[in-house]
């Protein structure tokens, strides 16, 4: 094991390690929600394991051939067999963590496979058996589950605005300036002009500007074909092409272009096609400590001396 360990810090340097990251392990019973931390260097272990089984098998194989102490073989193949488990045992638990999240997209419309797109410019790692299939099933149980939970930062999943009323839902109602059956491609919160209104996901803001009957309108896109949309405004605090957290301010509440009152229209939009926002608005703790451990894992340290 010790000359597997030398070969990849030697070999692959830097690209080796930036598999791994620590990981948060979810577990969900239906009414409580348990956390269970996998370290970095549990992780790299479980990999030099994969990689080194056949070694250690063979290793183990000439010590049977070779005059060898019997007590020092059985060690051996004890050490290879606890080293399988431990292996299984992560795959698995990476595997149903994926299951549990896809579950979770999978009820609020969203088809997880949305967050599991590949591409990116080839670069080789020859160090790294990529034929080794204990290393492939394990470096692939562990990408699918980051994309997925790296996916779920897109997805709306808290209130635009605190304290609202909720007056008007998504659907067919009785339009308020006509008078007749017409979609409402949203949610109407009322409330005070000039409330604090929130992105409810990480984004990039698409539009703040006029837009006729939605009156001073913000539109953040939040990737994989997922958008907000906030209308009625009476000022923006967000610019075009401005990146925004979750959580941060971007508007405050108005009764601008074709509204009766103070409120905030609020609107989730799929592939350019509005959905009912409520579910969106009604996620589970699961989902939200998935997405809260993935905005934790895309934070880097930045610094520098003052210019």
């Amino acid at each position: 094991m010790t000359n597997v360990v030398n070969t990849l810090n030697v070999q692959s340097g830097g690209k080796f390690r930036k598999l791994f990251q620590k990981r948060d392990i979810f577990v969900h019973d239906g009414s409580t929600l348990r956390r269970l931390t996998l370290s970095v260097g549990a992780q790299i272990s479980a990999a030099l394991v994969a990689l080194g089984l056949p070694i250690c098998s063979a290793v183990a194989a000439a010590q049977l051939v070779a005059p060898a102490a019997p007590a020092h073989v059985e060690e051996m193949q004890r050490q290879v067999q606890v080293m399988q488990a431990e292996v299984q045992v992560i795959k698995e638990a990476a595997q149903k963590r994926y299951q549990f999240t896809a579950q979770e997209v999978k009820k609020l419309g969203i088809d997880p496979k949305r967050f599991t797109g590949t591409g990116g410019p080839f670069e080789a790692v020859e160090p790294i058996k990529a034929g080794d299939p204990k290393f492939k099933q394990l470096f692939m149980s562990w990408k699918k589950l980051d994309q997925i939970e790296q996916g779920t930062i897109a997805i709306p999943s808290t209130q635009p605005v605190k304290g609202s009323a909720f007056t008007s839902g998504y659907g067919v109602r009785s339009d308020p300036f006509r008078g007749r059956a017409a979609m409402h491609a949203g949610i109407d919160l009322a409330g005070p002009l000039g409330t604090a209104i929130y992105a409810t996901a990480d984004a990039i803001v698409g539009r703040s500007e006029w837009a006729n009957g939605y009156g001073n309108l913000i539109e953040l896109n939040h990737g994989r074909g997922i958008q907000t949309r906030y209308g009625h405004l009476t000022r923006s605090a967000v610019r075009a092409g401005q990146r925004v957290k979750r959580g941060d301010l971007i508007g405050h509440m108005g009764s601008t272009g074709r509204s009766t009152g103070s409120h905030l229209h609020y609107e989730v939009r799929i592939d350019g096609k509005a959905v009912n926002p409520i579910p969106f608005m009604q996620s589970n703790d699961y989902l939200l400590a998935v997405q809260r451990r993935a905005a934790a894992a895309t934070q880097v340290a930045m610094g520098g001396p003052a210019k």
